[in-house]
């Protein structure tokens, strides 16, 4: 997947440094992913939701420690983090 809004992943680790190691490893799983659909993105995160109607695709990371909210384009396949 192509993802953007690393940015602000990037901010709040720099605010919260326990953050660190479990988003970059998520960051890391997400661009290497191809996801066509949320049947695959259920196989990579298990707790993964998702709302069709908008697109939006909601991440537990570290055991819901945190949480990254992003919308998804299957078809193009880009991830766009949400700055929430």
């Amino acid at each position: 997947m192509k993802v953007y809004g690393e940015a602000v992943v990037a901010q709040f680790a720099g605010k919260y440094t326990a953050s660190r190691k479990p988003l970059r490893l998520f960051l890391e799983i997400a661009r290497g992913a191809e996801w066509p659909d949320f049947t695959a993105v259920k196989v990579t995160f298990a707790t993964a939701d998702y709302a069709p109607s908008t697109g939006t695709l909601r991440f537990d990371i570290d055991g819901n420690k945190y949480g990254i909210a992003a919308r998804v384009d299957f078809a193009e396949g880009v991830l766009y983090i949400d700055a929430r």
